[in-house]
C-alpha cells in the first residue's frame, strides 16, 4: 500500500494512498473475476476529466463495491489526445501495459493521474514516465525492455481503433454491464446503478459498449 507523503519537496511525485491491495489486482483489472457487475473504463492518461474520475471516485468504488465482491473494474486505456508531433498518451499507455505485466498497473495508473501535467506540452516525457514506473515498484530492467517493444505500439493503436469504432468517442467513458456513462457521472448515480445491477445480475457484464448511454450531467 502507498501512503500520501507529507511536505514533499517540489519536483517529487505525489504518491496517492491506494485503495486496493495486490490481492485485488490482476494486470489491468481490479476486483473478483466472479463479480456480478463489470465496469470497463475507457480513458486517456492525458485526459483531465479522467483525472477527476480517478482522484474523486475510483477509491470510493473500490472501497464500496470492489472489496465486497460486487464490482470488477477493467481498464481500457486508449489514445485520443495525442496530436502530431506528440506521443505522450501513447507512451504513458505503453508504460502502463508494461507495468501491468508485473501486476503494477494500478499503482502506475494512479500515480500518473495524480501527477498529470499539461496536454501535449512535454510534461509526460520519458523521464517522467520512468519516474512513475520506479514509484510504482516495477522491476526496471524488465520494464525498460518491455517499453522498447514495437508490438505494443500496434496493440495500443488497435485497441484505440476498436474503441472508436464501437462508439467510444470521448474519455472517460464507463461501460457498466453494458450501460454507457459518458464523462464523469455523479457518484450517487453510478453507485445506485451498481447496487441495482449487483442485486439483479443480468447477462455477461462485458457486453457491447454501445448498449445504453447515460451522459454525465
Amino acid at each position: 500500500m502507498f501512503g500520501l507523503p507529507k511536505d514533499e519537496p517540489p519536483g517529487e511525485l505525489v504518491i496517492p494512498a491506494m485503495a486496493y491491495t495486490d490481492e485485488l489486482t490482476d494486470g489491468e483489472t481490479v476486483g473478483s473475476p466472479d463479480a456480478p457487475v463489470v465496469m470497463e473504463v475507457y480513458s486517456d492518461f492525458q485526459c483531465p476529466a479522467c483525472k477527476l474520475f480517478v482522484t474523486n471516485q475510483l477509491a470510493g468504488l473500490v472501497n464500496d463495491f470492489v472489496k465486497s465482491g460486487s464490482l470488477r473494474i477493467e481498464a481500457r486505456d486508449i489514445v485520443i489526445i495525442d496530436r502530431p508531433g506528440s506521443e505522450e498518451s501513447l507512451r504513458l499507455t505503453i508504460g502502463a501495459r508494461c507495468a501491468a505485466e508485473q501486476d503494477r498497473y494500478w499503482p502506475f495508473h494512479d500515480i500518473v493521474f495524480y501527477n498529470q501535467g499539461r496536454e501535449n506540452q512535454g510534461d509526460h516525457d520519458a523521464a517522467f514516465i520512468a519516474q512513475v514506473a520506479d514509484a510504482a515498484g516495477v522491476d526496471r530492467l524488465a520494464w525498460d525492455a518491455c517499453i522498447a517493444r514495437d508490438d505494443l505500439v500496434t496493440e495500443v493503436r488497435s485497441q484505440t481503433t476498436t474503441a472508436l469504432s464501437s462508439g467510444i468517442g470521448s474519455t472517460p467513458t464507463l461501460i457498466v454491464n453494458g450501460q454507457k456513462f459518458v464523462g464523469v457521472p455523479q457518484y450517487t448515480e453510478l453507485a445506485a446503478t451498481i447496487q441495482e445491477l449487483a442485486a439483479t445480475p443480468g447477462p455477461d457484464a462485458s457486453a457491447s459498449p454501445a448498449a445504453t448511454e447515460t451522459p454525465a450531467p
